[in-house]
C-alpha cells in the first residue's frame, strides 16, 4: 500500500503569492491547483478507495461517557453539600439573636 501524501500548508492572506495572486508554496507551486491536480489524478487513475470506520470519523459517543456515575454524583451532592447547607442554615436560624434592621 502507498503512503498518502500529507503537506501543512498556510492560507492565511498574509502569505506568499506568485504573480497570478494564487498562494504558494514555498517550493513556488501554486498549491490550490496542484492539490486539485492530484485529486483529479487519484480519481481518475481508478485506484481503490480508502475504507474508514465511521466510527473513526464520529469519535465516541458522548453520551455514554460517565453515565453510570450519574446517580452516585447525584447521592454525593444531596448528602455532602446539601445536607451540609441545610445544616448550616437551621443553625445560623437557631442562633440569630436578632435581625439587623430590625
Amino acid at each position: 500500500a502507498a503512503a498518502i501524501p500529507v503537506v501543512l500548508v498556510e492560507n492565511s492572506g498574509r502569505c506568499n503569492k506568485n504573480e497570478s495572486d494564487e498562494k504558494i508554496l514555498p517550493s513556488g507551486t501554486a498549491w490550490i491547483p496542484n492539490l486539485v491536480q492530484t485529486i483529479t489524478d487519484v480519481v481518475l487513475s481508478g485506484s481503490k478507495g480508502i475504507l474508514v470506520d465511521q466510527k473513526l470519523i464520529e469519535g465516541p459517543n458522548p453520551n455514554n461517557r460517565g453515565k453510570v456515575l450519574i446517580p452516585f454524583i447525584l447521592a454525593f451532592q444531596y448528602f455532602f453539600v446539601v445536607k451540609r447547607i441545610q445544616k448550616w442554615i437551621k443553625y445560623d436560624i437557631a442562633n440569630e439573636s436578632s435581625p439587623s434592621w430590625a
